[in-house]
């Protein structure tokens, strides 16, 4: 899936080259397009690697160091702030994400009552539910200054294998077939969850990528 930031700040931003919106980058890439390129095919490599290994254990998974050595894996090889919470204001549209002295406090928080949570859940339905409510928490979040969404995506699915490994709930989250009508409803989600709560378009989103592997995957 591309990048949809899209991320605004109304000062020169610290991650950012002089004069520019384009995010320092260890390629020394000045054109937006082109770093797009990179970005894309460099994080889609470290996450089909990250991908082939195990979890790990839910201490460690449900943990803010774990969030942050995630991030740093994905985009050490491009971002120097790669792994590191971000220390200005940013915003998307007219939504304001969470004050970066608020971050950890609220990090810390979430991930507490997903931990708490998981046992609660039964069937597809509740995991569905589960799965855009903290997408939505964690986006309003917006702990890194980029790639949140891609480092959400893939903790998810980390936590839907969590599910399967320990508690018999037998899903993938797969996300290597969505297609435009997806992607709008994560778009959309994103923005209506975080200036209403509403979770329609969300749990449409996670409709689609949760495969039940009893049934989709039959031989």
């Amino acid at each position: 899936m591309e990048r949809n930031d899209d991320i605004l700040v109304n000062y020169q931003s610290k991650y950012c080259y002089p004069d520019s919106e384009v995010l320092l980058n260890k390629y020394n890439v000045t054109d937006q397009e082109i770093l797009d390129i990179i970005e894309r095919r460099v994080s889609a490599l470290m996450l089909t690697k990250i991908q082939m290994r195990e979890i790990p254990n839910e201490q460690i998974l449900f943990s803010v160091s774990y969030i942050c050595q995630l991030h740093k894996e994905i985009f050490e090889n491009i971002y120097p702030f790669a792994g590191k919470i971000r220390i200005e204001n940013i915003t998307k549209g007219n939504t304001p994400f969470c004050r970066p002295d608020f971050i950890i406090d609220n990090l810390t928080n979430i991930l507490n009552a997903m931990k708490k949570d998981i046992h609660k859940l039964k069937d597809k339905y509740a995991i569905i539910h589960f799965l855009a409510y903290y997408y939505a928490e964690l986006n309003i979040i917006h702990p890194f200054r980029e790639g949140n969404g891609r480092l959400m995506r893939e903790y998810l699915r980390q936590i839907v294998v969590l599910l399967r490994e320990n508690y018999n709930l037998n899903y993938d989250l797969d996300f290597s077939d969505v297609d435009e009508l997806d992607k709008k409803n994560l778009m959309n989600g994103s923005i209506i969850s975080a200036m209403t709560g509403e979770l329609a378009y969300l749990e449409k989103f996670f409709d689609s990528t949760l495969k039940d592997k009893n049934k989709d995957f039959k031989l």
